[in-house]
C-alpha cells in the first residue's frame, strides 16, 4: 500500500466515522455511500469494517495502557473503564462494530479484542477461558457504556433573503 492509498483510507475512515457519529441509524453500507469517493477506496464494506475495528482496537489498547495498572481499582474495573471511555470517544465506531460483532468478517478481530481485554484484566495468557472471560468483560463494559444520544439537527427554513427571492420570482 502506498502512502497516498494509506492517507486516502485514513481520510475515508475518519469521514465515515464522522457520519456515524452524527447519525445513530447509519449502517456501514450507508456510511460508505455517504462519503464521496469512499466506494472507490473500499469496494467491499467488510474491508472498511476491518479498518474501523483496527482503529477501535488501537484506541482501546492506548486507553488500556493509561487506565490499567497502578490505580486503586481492580484490573477488571480498569479494563471496563478503558472500554467505556473508548466507546465514548468513538461512538460511531462502536455502533458500527456492535452492529456487526457476530459477523464472520469480525470474528477473529473480536476474539483478539476479547483476549486483549482478558489479559489486561489479569487472566493468564494460556488460560482456556481467556476469550470467554474477555467476552464477559466486554459485555459488562457494553452494559455500562452510555453512547451519546444523537439528536438530528433541525432543518432550517429558508432565510429572509431566500424567501424574498422566491416571492419576487413568483
Amino acid at each position: 500500500m502506498t502512502w497516498d492509498a494509506y492517507r486516502r483510507r485514513k481520510s475515508v475512515v475518519a469521514d465515515v466515522l464522522a457520519t456515524a457519529d452524527a447519525d445513530a441509524t447509519v449502517t456501514i453500507e450507508s456510511a460508505l455511500a455517504a462519503v464521496p469517493g469512499a466506494e472507490e477506496v473500499y469496494p467491499d464494506p467488510s474491508l472498511l469494517l476491518l479498518d474501523v475495528q483496527l482503529l477501535w482496537t488501537s484506541a482501546l489498547s492506548t486507553r488500556l495502557d493509561l487506565l490499567v495498572g497502578d490505580g486503586a481499582d481492580t484490573p477488571e474495573i480498569g479494563v471496563i473503564n478503558a472500554w467505556v471511555d473508548t466507546a465514548a470517544a468513538l461512538p460511531g465506531a462502536r455502533r458500527l462494530l456492535d452492529e456487526h460483532r457476530t459477523s464472520a468478517t469480525l470474528a477473529r478481530a473480536v476474539a483478539k479484542e476479547n483476549e486483549l481485554l482478558a489479559r489486561a484484566a489479569g487472566v493468564p495468557a494460556m488460560s482456556p477461558t481467556l476469550v470467554g472471560r474477555g467476552q464477559e468483560i466486554a459485555d459488562a463494559a457494553r452494559d455500562q457504556a452510555v453512547l451519546p444520544e444523537i439528536v438530528p439537527l433541525p432543518v432550517a427554513g429558508p432565510s429572509l433573503l431566500e424567501r424574498l427571492r422566491n416571492a419576487l420570482a413568483a
